[in-house]
């Protein structure tokens, strides 16, 4: 199976699921489906570790804080664990990286092996991109389900979450010399890429890109809960129709 191939097979699942939780969003058993989600996000996570294990790039472990992706999806596994609170502040998170998490979908492999029609989609590739639409389209679940309203509280509990995340990781990089998010201060980038070429210029842009993305992802979940409100309306009650016992 080629890349481009994988990706249209993804992007279908992707979209005939979106349409199935809009179209049965008042029948869905929330506690089910959320642990639906997260097992699925469990096996595909294990699957892209040992698949970069087996590349050779798994020296230091899971690869929990080496981006915002695979932090996320740990995340999303550890979920469970979390008390209500705390939940949903992740969640918030989750639901509001959708957009990013799609996108990335798209453009996480190189662009050399993207613009190949011959380039063959191994188990690495597979694995990280049924990741990546797995937590977009959960973000996007939590909004419609209504666990995640799109509204400025949950808004401000995904900027906690993910800025007191990236700060966390930026802390251990300065203690501890790792590489957290990618946050170094003698080895920094953002996806791989050295735009500002200083550490300050770059950390910022990276708290910014984050709002940004999560200012998108919640705009799209409002647009999206619009629209299914308007088609699901249920019909008013008809008053004009007598009860039993007023027919004589």
């Amino acid at each position: 199976m080629n890349m481009q191939l994988m990706l249209g097979i993804s992007i279908s699942c992707y979209f005939i699921s979106l349409l199935l939780i809009c179209l049965y969003r008042d029948r869905i058993n929330v506690k089910f489906f959320n642990g639906v989600f997260i097992f699925l996000d469990l096996v595909f996570y294990l699957c892209w570790n040992i698949a970069t294990a087996q590349r050779g790039g798994l020296e230091d472990g899971f690869m929990t804080l080496e981006n915002i992706s695979p932090y996320m999806f740990t995340i999303i596994g550890l979920s469970i664990f979390m008390s209500e609170k705390v939940r949903s502040y992740a969640y918030s998170a989750v639901a509001f990286l959708c957009f990013g998490m799609f996108a990335a979908l798209l453009i996480s492999p190189e662009f050399h092996v993207l613009s190949s029609l011959d380039a063959e989609a191994n188990f690495w590739y597979a694995s990280e991109a049924v990741c990546h639409m797995l937590c977009s389209l959960f973000g996007i679940y939590l909004m419609i389900t209504k666990q995640v309203k799109t509204d400025f509280a949950h808004w401000k509990k995904s900027i906690v979450f993910m800025w007191g995340s990236v700060t966390f990781g930026i802390a251990l990089n300065l203690i501890l010399d790792t590489t957290c998010f990618n946050m170094h201060p003698e080895h920094y980038r953002i996806y791989m890429l050295d735009i500002f070429r200083s550490f300050e210029a770059t950390a910022l842009a990276y708290y910014l890109g984050i709002l940004v993305v999560l200012t998108i992802g919640m705009q799209i979940g409002h647009l999206m809960n619009r629209m299914l409100d308007k088609l699901h309306k249920k019909e008013p009650k008809n008053n004009n129709v007598p009860s039993p016992k007023n027919i004589q």
